[in-house]
């Protein structure tokens, strides 16, 4: 009985092992959803810009030459962002 024990147990590790094998590591993380703030437009300086956001929150944003933009926004303005975790900002509107 006490082969029978350890050969149960070294097959659920091995199985376990292969399991975790065929797993692919991009789909156990999930994949970063972009989120949309809206707030205040602070400053501008150079691709950084601060917004303030509806909770009193700054938020650093990196706008580039890839960020979708209706028209330019200035500081005291209100603005929608729809920004990746990472601060880069997708597109960047006046806030209706």
């Amino acid at each position: 009985m006490k082969g029978f024990g350890l050969w149960l147990l070294a097959s659920i590790f091995v199985m376990g092992a292969e399991i975790s094998a065929s797993v692919p590591m991009a789909a156990a993380q999930p994949a970063a959803s972009p989120q949309v703030i809206k707030g205040d437009l602070l400053s501008i300086k150079g691709e950084v810009y601060v917004v303030r956001d509806v909770f009193g929150r700054l938020v650093r944003l990196r706008v580039n030459k890839e960020t979708k933009r209706e028209r330019l926004v200035v500081p005291g303005e209100k603005v929608e962002v729809e920004m990746m975790p990472d601060g880069r900002a997708l597109s960047i509107k006046p806030a209706k």
